[in-house]
C-alpha cells in the first residue's frame, strides 16, 4: 500500500493523544469521551519557534517569582529589637529573642530549680543532667550522649567533618556556634577587657574562664589522681588521655590510633609542604616540625635537664638525656628477655645482629614477629581482637622516641627523675659515685642509699610501682625535717606531690 504525500503530511499533524488512542483497542467511546475527542482534532500543531518563546516566557517567569520572594522576605523582616537593631520575620522570634536583654528565664528545671530561656534548652538539661531511660553511644570511643542531635554533633569530632566555613579567611568549623564565634575576631568587637592584663573578650563567660588563670583558680579535680584544672574539657581530655588511655582518632590512610592532634597527623600523608623555613627554605608539613628546625638556625635550646641542667632543642632529645641520670632502658628483648636497651634503635641494632632478625615487636599471644608496631597493632585487632595490649612500653613517637601509655608508667617515670634530682641536690658527687648513680637503675641506687645508711628498706616481691613509692616514702622521712614532713603529712600530701614540691620549688628545706 502507497501512501501519498498528502496523508503522510496529514498523519504528521496527528497529536500524541490521538496516536496513543489509534494504537489502543477500540471500546464503546462514551458522548463524553467523543465530545474530547472533537476539541482534540481541532488541536493544531505547535512550532519551535512557539516553544522556545514559552521555554523564555517560563524562564522570566520563574526570575519574576524568585524576586517577589526576595522583596517578601525583605517585608517580611517587619519585627526589629529595639536594643540590638536586629531583625526577625515573627513577632514570636522577637519575643524569645527579648529574653536574652532583659534575663529573663521562664523555663525553670523542677528538679534543680536551674532556669532557661527555651523549653529546648530545659529539655536539653534535663535529658544531660539528671538522666533518661535513653542514651545514645558513639562507636568510636564509647562515650554515651543523652540526646542523639549530641552525638551526631560529637561524631564529627571523629570523621573530621567541618560543614561550616568562614567567609572571610575560609577556615572550616564543625558547628555553626564556633563560626559565630570567630568572625568575631574578624570584626575585631572585644569589648570586655580583663582587670588584670590587657587581654579583651566578647563575652563575659570567656572573662570569667580567663581570670580563673589569674587567680590561679582550678576548681576541676580528677577524682583518680587528683590532679586540677581551670577548664571541665581539660579534665576530660586528662581522664581519657592519661587514665583510661582511649585512643578515639585513628588515622585512615596508615590506621595508627591517637589520643588527639589527628589533624596535624594527616598533614603528614599529604605531598605538599606548606611551611617553609625563611633561613635555608626547607619545607615542612606541619607548623611545629618548622618551629622545631628554626631552632637549629637560632640555637634555642628551651628543654632543660632538671638534675644537671643542661638544655636541648626538641623534647625527644631531653628524654633521652634524662635516662642516663635515671637508669631507666624501657626497650627489652623479646627474646632475651632480661637484656634492655636505652634506645629503641640499640634494640633494632640487636635483634638484627644476636638474633638476625629485622622485626622489633613481638606478639605475645601467638609468638609473631614483625617490623612495625603499627602492624603489630593491625594484628592484634584481627587476629586477637579481645586481648588487650599487655606491652605497653612498645610506643614510641614520631622520633622513635619510647612514649609511656599508662599512668603509672608515666607516673613512675617522673618518681624516678625527681628522686635523681634529690639525690643530687643533697649528696656529695663521691657519694653517688659509691652508690652507682647513673650506672644503674635509680631504684637501685636508692635501696643501697638507704641500706648502707641503716635506714629502713623494702625490697620485697612487690610491684615495681609499689616497692619505689615504700623506698621514697622512707627516704623523705629520713632526709626532710620533721617538722616539714608532719605538715605534709597533715595536708595529705602523696610521695608524689611531696617529692614535686622538694625539687621544683627554690629553697626547700631538704
Amino acid at each position: 500500500m502507497v501512501i501519498s504525500e498528502r496523508d503522510y503530511q496529514h498523519s504528521a499533524k496527528l497529536t500524541v493523544g490521538e496516536r496513543m488512542k489509534k494504537t489502543k483497542t477500540e471500546k464503546p467511546q462514551t458522548k463524553c469521551q467523543l465530545t474530547r475527542k472533537r476539541s482534540l482534532s481541532k488541536t493544531k500543531p505547535i512550532s519551535a519557534q512557539k516553544t522556545d518563546e514559552s521555554v523564555n516566557e517560563i524562564s522570566a517567569d520563574a526570575d519574576n517569582r524568585l524576586k517577589v520572594k526576595n522583596v517578601v522576605e525583605k517585608q517580611r523582616r517587619k519585627y526589629q529589637c529595639e536594643v540590638c537593631q536586629k531583625e526577625f520575620g515573627y513577632s514570636n522570634d522577637l519575643r524569645k529573642h527579648l529574653r536574652i536583654h532583659l534575663d529573663e528565664r521562664p523555663f525553670s528545671c523542677t528538679q534543680c530549680n536551674k532556669t532557661f530561656r527555651q523549653a529546648g534548652c530545659l529539655k536539653n538539661h534535663i535529658a544531660c543532667q539528671h538522666g533518661t531511660d535513653i542514651s545514645y553511644t558513639c562507636d568510636y570511643c564509647t562515650k554515651s550522649f543523652p540526646i542523639k542531635e549530641r552525638l551526631r554533633l560529637h561524631l564529627r569530632i571523629h570523621s573530621g567533618f567541618k560543614p561550616y566555613h568562614c567567609l572571610i579567611c575560609l577556615k572550616k568549623f564543625a558547628r555553626g556556634g564556633q563560626v559565630t564565634q570567630h568572625m568575631v575576631s574578624h570584626a575585631n568587637s572585644k569589648k570586655i577587657g580583663c582587670t588584670k592584663c590587657p587581654a579583651t573578650f566578647t563575652n563575659a563567660a570567656n572573662l570569667r574562664s580567663h581570670l580563673k588563670a589569674h587567680y590561679g583558680i582550678k576548681d576541676c579535680c580528677c577524682e583518680i589522681c587528683g590532679k586540677t584544672f581551670l577548664r571541665i574539657d581539660a579534665l576530660k581530655k586528662h581522664i581519657n588521655s592519661y587514665h583510661k588511655n582511649v585512643k578515639s582518632f585513628t588515622c585512615g590512610i596508615c590506621k595508627r590510633s591517637f589520643k588527639g592532634h589527628l589533624t596535624q597527623h594527616l598533614q603528614t600523608h599529604e605531598q605538599h609542604k606548606i611551611y617553609s623555613c625563611s633561613i635555608c627554605n626547607a619545607t615542612f608539613a606541619q607548623n611545629s616540625q618548622l618551629k622545631v628546625h628554626t631552632r637549629v638556625h637560632s640555637g634555642e635550646r628551651p628543654f632543660h635537664c632538671m638534675v644537671c641542667m643542661k638544655s636541648f632543642g626538641h623534647s625527644s632529645v631531653l628524654r633521652l638525656h634524662v635516662r642516663k641520670h635515671t637508669g631507666e632502658k624501657p626497650f627489652s628483648c623479646p627474646i632475651c628477655i632480661e637484656v634492655t636497651f636505652s634506645q629503641l634503635p640499640h634494640l633494632k641494632t640487636h635483634m638484627r645482629t644476636i638474633h638476625k632478625k629485622l622485626e622489633s615487636y613481638l606478639c605475645r599471644t601467638c609468638n609473631t614477629f614483625f617490623r612495625t608496631k603499627i602492624q603489630l597493632q593491625q594484628h592484634n585487632d584481627l587476629t586477637h581482637p579481645t586481648v588487650e595490649n599487655e606491652d605497653p612500653e612498645n610506643s614510641y613517637d614520631s622520633h622513635g622516641q619510647f612514649l609511656d601509655t599508662t599512668t603509672s608508667a608515666r607516673a613512675l617515670t617522673r618518681i624516678r627523675l625527681l628522686i635523681a634530682v634529690l639525690l643530687k641536690k643533697i649528696s656529695t658527687p663521691q657519694r653517688l659515685k659509691q652508690l652507682g648513680f647513673e650506672k644503674r637503675l635509680i631504684d637501685n641506687v636508692l635501696i643501697s642509699a638507704l641500706k648502707t645508711s641503716g635506714q629502713p628498706y623494702c625490697d620485697e616481691d612487690r610491684t615495681e610501682s609499689e616497692k619505689l613509692r615504700t623506698n621514697v616514702s622512707h627516704f623523705l622521712k629520713w632526709t626532710v625535717p620533721e617538722k616539714l614532713m608532719n605538715d605534709y603529712e597533715r595536708q595529705r600530701k602523696s610521695v608524689d606531690e611531696v617529692l614535686e614540691e622538694l625539687t621544683t620549688k627554690n629553697g626547700a628545706a631538704v
